[in-house]
Order: C-alpha cells, then sequence, then structure tokens
C-alpha cells in the first residue's frame, strides 16, 4: 500500500463545488494538485477571500474532463494506493473527480483498486499547523493542506 493523503477546496456551502484538488504521498515521491477551469462562478465570501488568492493557476487549472484524466493517470501509476482524508466532502470530491466529473465518458485509464482512510487527526494536524509558520499564508491551499494531513499523519506513528 502507498499512503496518500487528499484535501480539496470547494466553493459553496453544499461542498458539491471543487475548487482545488491535492494529494501528497507519505514519502513525498508522488504529489498531484490540480485546479477546476473554470472556477465555480460565485463562491461563498470565505472562499473568495481565502482560497481564490492561493491558486496556481496556468499549468494547475484544468478542464473537468483533463482534470479527471490526470487524477486517474496519477493514481494508476502508484501500487495499490490508500487516499486518507479528514472530511467526507474531500473524499466525495475526489470519487467525484474520479467518476468523470460532468463527462459522459471520462477518458484516463480505469481504477480498481484505490483504498480509502477516514483519518481523524484534528488535534495533530493543528499542532503540525502551529509548528510549521511558514506554511501558515498558504492555509487553504489544498496541496498544503494534504500536506498538513500527512504531517499530522506521520506524527501519530512514531
Amino acid at each position: 500500500m502507498t499512503d496518500l493523503f487528499l484535501d480539496c477546496e470547494w466553493a459553496d456551502v453544499l461542498a458539491s463545488q471543487l475548487v482545488s484538488i491535492g494529494l501528497v504521498s507519505s514519502d513525498l515521491r508522488h504529489v498531484f494538485y490540480a485546479e477546476r477551469d473554470p472556477l465555480p462562478f460565485d463562491p461563498m465570501p470565505f472562499v473568495r477571500v481565502a482560497v481564490y488568492p492561493l491558486l496556481e493557476r496556468g499549468e494547475a487549472a484544468m478542464s473537468d474532463a483533463l482534470l479527471t484524466h490526470r487524477l486517474r493517470t496519477f493514481l494508476a501509476a502508484i501500487p495499490n494506493p490508500l487516499i486518507g482524508y479528514d472530511s467526507p466532502h474531500d473524499r466525495a470530491l475526489c470519487q467525484f473527480v474520479l467518476d468523470g466529473m460532468d463527462e459522459p465518458e471520462p477518458e484516463g485509464p480505469t481504477l480498481s483498486s484505490i483504498g480509502w482512510r477516514h483519518l481523524e487527526l484534528d488535534t495533530a494536524r493543528e499542532r503540525w499547523w502551529r509548528d510549521h509558520p511558514e506554511h501558515q499564508p498558504q492555509r487553504h491551499h489544498a496541496r498544503v493542506d494534504a500536506l498538513a494531513l500527512r504531517g499530522a499523519w506521520l506524527s501519530q506513528q512514531s
């Protein structure tokens, strides 16, 4: 199994409009980050102020079809991925991307063996943020938040 840590950012109260997705492996050899293009039109005020300014755009900005294809390709190259997440919304949004979002016939490798693990690490994650003030300005960036979840999980393993 290869442990991966997931975080997603979303634009709406229902957590149904994906903004960005980040995955990092425990050894940091595998990193995935993508942003939706176009972005959701009318995000919650918090998202507009705290999340949108952190977005990288450029090559990270992908159409729904490309995002699905790239995520499937990324996961297909990892032996027995086990995805850890701290919010059911993150898992649902990741599954939405893997399923092709709203694409009728999504492209990319078929994935047969992805494991999922719900991680309850709120205290350890907050400790990671406190111990890594250099990352604080990027809090709510999906890749950095996935890194924080990884750090929280690793701190519980020793």
